[in-house]
C-alpha cells in the first residue's frame, strides 16, 4: 500500500502532538508499507531525529532573526505547492492529510483518511475561538473523507454532536507512547511541578499558576518547570504579582530532556479545559511520573483510575490534588505504578496496526 501525507502540520509545527503522532505513525508502518511524507523544509523536531526516515531540509537557523517568519512563510508556501503536486498526480492509493486545509479535495482522485485530535474549536467557538477561520474548512475536510480516525471516545462523541456523520466511519485509535526506560536521566532542577505544552486559553494555565502560588510561596526551593515558549510578558506580571517569579521556568527542550524532566519532577499537572487525547500523560507514565489532571474531556478516559484528579475550573481543589501527591510519597507511588500498568493498553504498533486496517477499510 502506498500512502501519501502531505505538508501541513510539518510547514508549522517545530514540536507537539500532531507531528509526534505522524512521525510514529509511519515509523510503524514502514517498511512494510511504501508511506511518503510530501515535505520539502521542515524545523520539526522529530523529523531531525528520524533523518533516516525523514529527508526534509531545515534552512532555517535556530535562532529568531528579522524576517524568519516570512522565511518560514515562504519555506511553507513551498511546501504546499510539493504537497498539491503530489496529490495532483494520484500516483498512491490513500491520501492522510496531517492537518484540515481543503486545498487537496478539487485533484485528489484516490480515498482519503484524516484524523481528527480535537473539536476545540467547535466545542469553544463562542469563546476562545471565536474568530478561528479554521472552522468551514476541517467540516469539510472530516464530511468528504472516506474515513475518520478518532483519537478517543470523548472526540469520536464530539464528532457524531457536532456533524451529521455515520459513526460506522469513524474508527478510534488511540496514541502510543515512546519508551523510555534508556532515556539518561539527570535532575537538573531538584524539587519542581511540571507543566507541558501550550499555555494560552482553554490550556488554563493562569488558573493553575494562581493555584499553586500559595504552595510556592511556602515551599521556596520548590519551582514550576513550563515546557514550551518563553513567557509572555504578561505572564511574566502575573508571576511578579503573586511573588513567585523566580520560581517559574520556562524550557524549550528535546526528546531527551522532556524525559529527564518527567522522571525527576514531584507531580505532571495537567489543567487543561479540553483535550482530544492528552500525550503528555502517556509521557509521564512511561517515565515514572506521578500526575495530577483535570477531571475534563478525555483525561479519564486515557488515565483511568492511575491520576489524581481535580475540577479545572476551582482553583482551590486543584492545589489540594497537588498537593496532596506532592506530600504523600506513599499516594504519589501508588500513582506510578498504576500508570506503569496503564501503559500496557497503548503502544504506537498497535496504532499503526489499527491505523492499516482504517486503510484498508477506505480502499
Amino acid at each position: 500500500m502506498y500512502i501519501l501525507y502531505d505538508h501541513q502540520m510539518f510547514s508549522y509545527q517545530k514540536f507537539g502532538g500532531i507531528t509526534k503522532y505522524f512521525v510514529e505513525l509511519i515509523k510503524n508502518i514502514s517498511p512494510e508499507n511504501n508511506c511518503h511524507l510530501s515535505v520539502l523544509f521542515s524545523e520539526n523536531n522529530y523529523l531531525k531525529e528520524n533523518r533516516e526516515l525523514f529527508k526534509n531540509l531545515d534552512l532555517l537557523p535556530e535562532k529568531d532573526f528579522k524576517g524568519k517568519a516570512t522565511a518560514k512563510e515562504m519555506l511553507a508556501s513551498l511546501n504546499k505547492a510539493y504537497s498539491s503536486f503530489r496529490v495532483s498526480s494520484n500516483r498512491f492509493d490513500l491520501f492522510h492529510p496531517t492537518f484540515y486545509d481543503d486545498y487537496f479535495l478539487k485533484n485528489l482522485k484516490k480515498p482519503y483518511v484524516v484524523t481528527v485530535h480535537d473539536l476545540i474549536e467547535f466545542k469553544y467557538k463562542d469563546s476562545f475561538f471565536k474568530d478561528s477561520l479554521n472552522r468551514p474548512y476541517m467540516e469539510k475536510v472530516i464530511k468528504n473523507a472516506n474515513r475518520i480516525i478518532s483519537i478517543s471516545d470523548n472526540t469520536k462523541a464530539d464528532l457524531l454532536d457536532t456533524f451529521d456523520l455515520d459513526p460506522d466511519t469513524i474508527d478510534v485509535i488511540y496514541h502510543g507512547f515512546n519508551d523510555t526506560t534508556k532515556t539518561k536521566k539527570t535532575n537538573h532542577f531538584g524539587k519542581y511541578i511540571l507543566f507541558v505544552g501550550d499555555r494560552g486559553s482553554y490550556k488554563n494555565f493562569i488558573t493553575l499558576t494562581e493555584a499553586v502560588s500559595g504552595l510556592l510561596k511556602k515551599e521556596r526551593d520548590v519551582k514550576m518547570v513550563c515546557v514550551g515558549k518563553p513567557f509572555l510578558p504578561e505572564e511574566v506580571d502575573l508571576f511578579n504579582r503573586l511573588g513567585i517569579e523566580e520560581q517559574l521556568i520556562a524550557l524549550n527542550v528535546s526528546e531527551e530532556m522532556l524525559n529527564e524532566l518527567y522522571s525527576h519532577a514531584l507531580v505532571f499537572v495537567y489543567p487543561s479545559l479540553y483535550e482530544g487525547f492528552g500525550m503528555p500523560i502517556l509521557e509521564a507514565f512511561s517515565n515514572n511520573c506521578p500526575a495530577c489532571l483535570s477531571r475534563a474531556s478525555c483525561f479519564p478516559e486515557i488515565a483511568g483510575e492511575a491520576a489524581e484528579y481535580f475540577d479545572p475550573t476551582d482553583k482551590d481543589t486543584m492545589a489540594q490534588s497537588i498537593e496532596k501527591v506532592i506530600f504523600d510519597e506513599d499516594y504519589a507511588n501508588s500513582l506510578r505504578k498504576a500508570g506503569k500498568e496503564r501503559l500496557k493498553l497503548f503502544s504506537w504498533k498497535k496504532t499503526a496496526e489499527e491505523t492499516l486496517e482504517t486503510y484498508r477499510k477506505a480502499l
